[in-house]
């Protein structure tokens, strides 16, 4: 067995230069490198307040990044995952249109391309191939910026991170594309263990043919590096022979992979030096700037991340990562890392590490580690009395100055709500009524501050600030506390952020440290209707449908109706962290397929469902494929309301109907996941919906 010292930690490395190298590049994306330096001379710096829009966006670069590497583990067969299972993962965690992609239409965008085949049935790989597709369309850059977590789950194994780099890629990709992926995941593989850029570009090239185009770049641009004084006149070549004149489409893999080479060969081991070429280079800089960071934070270590300027503070770690199944919608670089590295110790097939810190939601177990917690500085009372660091992987240090009328405080985003992007932001929250959340907190000074938790949660109307709800305080004394609070009842608007904050009725200086946030009790929901915004959007829920209405003029109940005009149409709320749970509603099939609940749902391809199909009452599984658990005829005519109920504890499931218990069934494939309400190729009318989950996390 192949030993990778501080295998975690380097992980967490490359994470942090993914996202960092997408944030530095995305305010400038397409830009010739003409109007950049026009601009600013050299990107050097995060420039996103120069153009006024914000730091931290949803992204397809980190979208697709972190969520098709979920194939390994929800196949269960890690290194072993079947070429077509790739395509099922897309289907599962793609909402058409909303997620993850740049949905440029067929035969534009190819990742929308591809998808659109995988829902006619084409399977992965021909759904990316050029026979499918077309070279121009099967050649464009997706697969390379999606592919970096495939070399991240295998350390030092560049011939295996290839092979599952060809298979994520194919879905999508095909031709110099794929041998493009190939080379960036494999060379991430092997700088776990060989930091020497020049060996790492021989390695990366080693893993495809010799003939390709791909790999004569990559001979072309090193020669030139070699011979030119300076990165520019290299670009300058690079733009001749294989600029964007030569290569079609939207953006060509072909002109993006040679100025990452370039920037490789030129920087060496300096992480700041490889992100200001990339990105004054310009063409697709998010893209790029994230794979020439991912490699880099490999090579130059998390200490060396930030040597010649801050990348970590401006964003805390925090990421956006919008899919099907919101649980990680608002999460963070380590969030992230944690979860590749938890697959990639079981492609190598090594023992996993302890949960750090027995399991809590938030660890700080890496130096640089915010897990998205920044300091306010948008309100004038708390601008500059917060200052925060992690400088062990310890704890989060929070260094606090105030005095009565100044607060410090620190907060972190748990439901995305809406950014400034061009991808949309659905998703869920972490907490919800009823759930709790605790603190633990280690005061490294006394003084007279205290501090407690809070929570925001969103209001109704947009326009409306959030309403804040504080937890009992604390005195800062030097000792060890423990913050906490209870998610009281929100009225089902969503928690948007989670923070501490610090006070003091006579001036106070001092640190404290936040050890670990851990997450428990039961998410409780009661309404009587969903509150519709703008209307198909519900705050808090995902939601898939065509149609949202209220009842109509001759209902006995005030339902409320979810249609789906062709197809399943889902409405969805909780998260992965959510275990044995109930959801109750009264239901009415007006004119559908299908109605009913969902519960453990994990995406669009993995749930369990009670449903009204016709004449039968049936516990059904959505396990890439349907199936039926358990069902019995059920005399329910159209419009008539009834109350079911979908009940869930470990792996035995029981249904009701009216209150009395009606079906069993047993399913060992589903502990966890989220609930919601299902409707099929038509109106499915609900009200008086009860949802209870236990929550661990």
């Amino acid at each position: 067995m192949q030993h990778i010292p501080n295998y975690e930690q380097q992980v967490y490395a490359a994470v942090l230069g993914k996202v960092i190298g997408v944030y530095l590049g995305r305010p400038f994306e397409g830009w010739s490198k003409a109007k950049i330096e026009a601009t600013w001379g050299r990107i050097d710096r995060y420039v996103n307040e120069d153009r006024q829009v914000p730091l931290v966006v949803a992204d397809d670069d980190i979208s697709g990044t972190f969520t098709f590497i979920r194939a390994l583990e929800d196949s269960g067969r890690y290194e072993q995952t079947p070429p077509a299972f790739f395509g099922d993962t897309w289907l599962n965690y793609l909402l058409e249109g909303r997620t993850i992609l740049w949905w440029g239409g067929m035969g534009v965008s190819t990742e929308h391309t591809a998808f659109l085949r995988l829902k006619q049935g084409i399977p992965a790989p021909s759904s990316g191939a050029i026979s499918t597709n077309g070279q121009v369309v099967a050649e464009q850059i997706g697969a390379q910026i999606f592919i970096d977590a495939f070399g991240m789950v295998a350390p030092g194994q560049p011939v295996l991170a290839a092979k599952l780099a060809r298979h994520a890629a194919a879905v999508s990709h095909d031709g110099e594309a794929l041998n493009a992926a190939v080379v960036v995941a494999s060379m991430i593989a092997a700088a776990f263990v060989e930091k020497d850029m020049a060996k790492l570009l021989d390695i990366g090239v080693a893993q495809i043919p010799a003939a390709s185009l791909i790999a004569q770049v990559h001979r072309d641009v090193r020669q030139w590096c070699r011979e030119d004084d300076h990165w520019r006149q290299t670009f300058e070549r690079i733009s001749e022979k294989y600029g964007y004149h030569r290569y079609g489409g939207n953006c060509h893999v072909v002109p993006n992979h040679a100025v990452m080479i370039m920037a490789w060969a030129y920087a060496g081991n300096d992480f700041h030096e490889a992100q200001a070429i990339v990105n004054t280079a310009g063409w697709d800089t998010d893209c790029n700037a994230g794979n020439v960071g991912a490699l880099m934070g490999l090579v130059v270590g998390l200490e060396r991340i930030g040597e010649k300027y801050d990348f970590i503070s401006p964003m805390g770690g925090r990421i956006i990562l919008p899919t099907a199944e919101g649980t990680r919608a608002a999460t963070d670089c380590l969030s992230e890392a944690t979860a590749i590295a938890r697959i990639g110790r079981q492609v190598m097939h090594w023992p996993q590490l302890p949960a750090p810190k027995g399991g809590a939601w938030l660890h700080f177990s890496q130096p640089l580690a915010q897990q998205g917690f920044l300091s306010d500085e948008q309100s004038q009372d708390s601008r500059g009395a917060l200052l925060l660091s992690n400088p062990d992987g310890e704890a989060l240090h929070a260094h606090y100055s105030v005095n009565p009328g100044r607060v410090a405080r620190m907060a972190l985003p748990v439901y995305p709500g809406a950014t400034d992007s061009a991808y949309q932001t659905v998703g869920v929250s972490k907490l919800y009524s009823g759930m709790t959340v605790h603190a633990d907190m280690d005061c490294s000074t006394a003084s007279h501050a205290h501090m407690r938790l809070f929570i925001a949660i969103a209001t109704a109307d947009p326009y409306t600030p959030p309403r804040v709800i504080y937890g009992p305080s604390q005195p800062c004394d030097g000792t060890p506390r423990s913050l906490a609070i209870t998610i009281p009842d929100t009225a089902l608007m969503p928690v948007t952020q989670l923070g501490i904050d610090i006070r003091c009725q006579s001036p106070a200086t001092g640190s404290v440290r936040c050890l670990a946030v851990r997450l428990g009790g039961t998410a409780s929901l009661y309404t009587d209707t969903l509150p519709v915004v703008n209307r198909l959007n519900v705050p808090g829920w995902i939601v898939d449908a065509d149609v949202i209405r209220g009842a109509f003029s001759d209902d006995q109940e005030p339902v409320q109706h979810f249609g789906k005009n062709t197809g399943r149409g889902l409405a969805i709320t909780g998260n992965r962290f959510w275990r044995d749970q109930s959801i109750q509603a009264r239901v009415k099939v007006h004119l559908a397929d299908e109605g009913g609940l969902v519960a453990r749902y994990q995406g669009l391809n993995r749930y369990l469902a009670l449903v009204r199909r016709q004449d039968r009452l049936a516990i059904c599984k959505r396990f890439y494929g349907d199936s039926i658990l358990a069902d019995m005829p059920c005399d329910w005519p159209l419009d008539q309301v009834r109350e079911l109920r979908l009940h869930c504890v470990d792996n035995a499931i029981t249904a009701y109907l009216d209150g009395q218990p009606v079906l069993h069934a047993i399913d060992n494939d589903l502990r966890d996941g989220a609930t919601g309400l299902l409707f099929s190729n038509g109106l499915v009318g609900f009200r008086d919906i009860r949802i209870e989950s236990t929550v661990r996390a």
